[in-house]
């Protein structure tokens, strides 16, 4: 996988808190989430969804699901907005 596709997931996860992107013609996201407030428990993580099954995978920081996504997927081949 080109470095340049995982700079453009990166960039714009990074700008739009959020970036959807095609891996073996297989929908993913990568998205920030947080939340808080009186019942909910305070979090600030990363989740990476599989936009088929619903899964998700969540990671402490925007680095470490990059890092993983760049272990792990090696098909990239769309970063849409």
């Amino acid at each position: 996988m080109s470095s340049n596709k995982i700079n453009i997931l990166r960039n714009m996860a990074q700008s739009k808190t959020w970036a959807s992107f095609l891996n073996n013609n297989h929908p993913y996201s990568l998205l920030h989430w947080s939340i808080g407030g009186i019942n909910h428990e305070d979090k600030d993580v990363w989740l990476l969804q599989d936009e088929v099954t619903f899964e998700v995978q969540e990671f402490e920081d925007l680095d470490t699901a990059v890092i993983w996504i760049t272990e792990n997927m090696n098909e990239i081949t769309d970063v849409l907005g």
